[in-house]
């Protein structure tokens, strides 16, 4: 079967994107407004861009109406900085929580009961929660499309990362992935626990590693 995207309408277009682009990794993002009020919201729009300079992005979607912009965004025009923690499967329940709709201004952090710490290159907080976080000053946003279904690509340059030492290898930087329990988005109400079934490929680098493959 082909579809072809001019033929559906949103909700369709939405279901099949979100049931095949996965698991998507969730990016738990924390900014402030003009005024220096937090906000924490969940998007399962992220990846990581390059490492030089380090770079991420994150994609915030055109809200329900009578919003036009999700107050993530709207921070970041006003304060153009964020933080991407990183959800783990031990604060899952707060990750989801932080998606409720409250009204611009009101802080997730008391709402979700996780503790906002004060980041060292930016000013948005960072949550003391998370075991992985970076710290981003934004490099661009562009605009896809503000019509209903959406939205804009924000991209950050990383100025610094956090993690807990627990989870380090030092010498490599590698994280221990059973460790951090990364959580990822699947379609509908449904997520995954990354650490739970993972299996190993061998890499081919070389031609001379592909005449060794049997």
């Amino acid at each position: 079967m082909e579809l072809d995207p001019s033929t559906l309408d949103e909700g369709k277009i939405y279901n099949f994107m979100m049931s095949t682009i996965l698991p998507r990794p969730i990016a738990w993002i924390s900014t402030i407004d003009a005024q220096g009020r937090p906000n924490l919201a969940p998007y399962a729009y992220f990846m990581g861009v390059c490492c030089v300079p380090m770079t991420v992005l994150f994609c915030p979607v055109v809200p329900p109406r009578p919003k036009r912009k999700k107050d993530t965004l709207c921070n970041i025009e006003a304060v153009p900085e964020f933080v991407v923690n990183v959800a783990s499967a031990s604060c899952i329940d707060a990750v989801n929580l932080s998606a409720a709709p409250l009204p611009a201004g009101e802080s997730e952090f008391d709402l979700t009961g996780t503790t906002p710490v004060a980041s060292s290159r930016v000013r948005p907080p960072r949550v003391k929660e998370a075991a992985v976080a970076y710290e981003c000053r934004v490099r661009d946003v562009i605009e896809i499309s503000a019509a209903p279904g959406g939205g804009w690509i924000v991209l950050g340059t990383v100025l610094m990362a956090h993690v807990d030492d627990a989870l380090l290898d030092p010498d490599t930087c590698h994280v221990d992935l059973h460790g951090l329990r990364p959580v990822g988005r699947l379609g509908g109400g449904s997520f995954t626990n990354a650490a739970a079934d993972t299996f190993t490929l061998t890499r081919y680098r070389t031609l001379a590693d592909l005449a060794t493959r049997k």
